[in-house]
């Protein structure tokens, strides 16, 4: 059977390395956990979702990597109860990447949306998903699937950035260090 520290977590990197990274502590081991993180949002999602021409595809994706980016910023290893919260967080954190996503509309956003697309595969409640026009047109009920895509990016560049400026002693490491513990217990 094989050993949990040898299970990948990516090509090169195995469980093992990311835990002695995590026990470490220091630039060489932040600089690698960062490019951990980048590599599996870039793998996963960014590289896969910039290719696709459906805005209901792009948009799907979106709720994925909104899930999972805040889930990383508050340390949650599940996030199938408090999905609504996750959302409602996310976009008030983002609301410079986001603007006019409250928190009214983004808890409109994860019902109408997210849960219409994942459950129903349908956005809910008159609300359109198309590949132009602004970011966000409440009056006609739509989104921009391409720029909701780049506007998410950036708020992964900034995620990224901040825990290079910060220490390890900081909340938004804690979180990490938890989601990251998580990701090592799934591979047993």
């Amino acid at each position: 059977m094989k050993n949990q520290n040898d299970y990948l977590l990516t090509s090169t990197v195995t469980v093992g390395q990311l835990k002695k990274w995590m026990q470490n502590k220091d630039d060489v081991a932040k600089n690698e956990i960062i490019k951990l993180i980048r590599h599996r949002f870039e793998n996963r999602y960014i590289k896969h979702v910039r290719e696709i021409k459906s805005g209901f595809l792009k948009m799907s994706i979106g709720c994925f990597i909104i899930e999972t980016l805040q889930s990383f910023k508050e340390g949650e290893k599940d996030t199938s109860r408090i999905g609504k919260k996750m959302f409602v967080n996310f976009f008030k954190s983002e609301i410079n990447n986001f603007p006019g996503f409250n928190n009214k509309l983004s808890k409109d956003f994860y019902s109408n949306i997210r849960c219409g697309i994942l459950h129903q595969s349908e956005t809910k409640n008159a609300w359109r998903i198309l590949l132009t026009g602004p970011l966000l047109d409440t009056t006609s009920k739509a989104i921009n699937a391409e720029l909701f895509i780049l506007a998410l990016e950036e708020s992964l560049k900034n995620y990224l950035a901040n825990l290079k400026k910060q220490d390890f002693n900081s909340d938004l490491w804690k979180f990490a260090f938890l989601k990251l513990k998580d990701i090592c217990e799934n591979c047993k």
